[in-house]
């Protein structure tokens, strides 16, 4: 029995992927940059799978490929994502449409392919990635925040359908977290250098997150340790959301 992580060939879900496999955890990295994937696999000792979340069939094919592989399913993270970043009226349609197949229906595939594969391996957890810029009106993010706001709510149904199979479904909403994941966001607020010192003055903790700070809180949920959480969205932003 294993964990796939999908999106894990960098960022935040390399990151997690390291912190499963430092546990014990058999890891599967699954994602579209399959070079990527190979490195982060050959490091935690873990096998690495092509993945495109926009496609069913790629979806459906992977996490069988894993399951296969690991003898069962018990965890599944996904953390593939994609983040445009422009005022909303000046948001190109194919971006808005790339954000919402990236983060919202990609989401919706993993999970509706993994479910099937976690009950028959007896129940598990799946941790999903959204963000506080769902939680809020952050300028630049329209297409992001919507898609991520989708992730919020599908993890709210997700967890009332599938309690009764063994499944437990949450997700998380990092704030800032130190990856190059955020770059178009630091562009389209004129250069990181110039951004930063002004965006962290609404972070009470007054510094970005780093990823190994997520997947800590990944790997918690993904642990029996919290077999009674399910349903949740858990900002881990260094207090940005409840500064408002």
């Amino acid at each position: 029995m294993g964990a796939i992580v999908v999106g894990g060939a960098g960022g935040i879900g390399s990151a997690i992927a390291r912190r499963l496999a430092a546990e014990g955890t058999r890891v599967v990295i699954a994602d579209l940059d399959l070079a990527g994937a190979h490195a982060v696999a050959t490091e935690v000792g873990g096998l690495a799978i092509g993945i495109d979340v926009t496609d069913e069939d790629s979806v459906r094919t992977a996490l069988a490929r894993a399951a296969e592989s690991l003898d069962g399913l018990r965890g599944v993270v996904s953390t593939a994502g994609y983040l445009p970043a422009a005022l909303l009226v000046d948001t190109q349609l194919e971006d808005w449409a790339r954000s919402l197949a990236v983060n919202a229906t990609g989401s919706f595939l993993v999970v509706k392919h993994s479910a099937p594969l976690l009950q028959e391996a007896g129940g598990g957890s799946i941790v999903l990635l959204s963000s506080t810029s769902a939680l809020g009106g952050a300028s630049g993010e329209a297409a992001y925040a919507a898609a991520k706001g989708a992730v919020i709510s599908l993890t709210r149904v997700a967890a009332v359908e599938l309690a009764s199979v063994g499944i437990r479904v949450n997700c998380l909403c990092p704030g800032w977290v130190d990856t190059r994941f955020n770059d178009p966001v630091w562009e389209f607020l004129g250069g990181r250098g110039a951004a930063e010192p002004g965006e962290l003055e609404a972070v009470p903790l007054r510094r970005q997150g780093l990823p190994e700070e997520i997947a800590a809180a990944a790997a918690f949920l993904l642990s029996e340790d919290a077999s009674y959480v399910t349903g949740v969205a858990w900002a881990v932003d260094g207090g940005t959301s409840a500064a408002g």
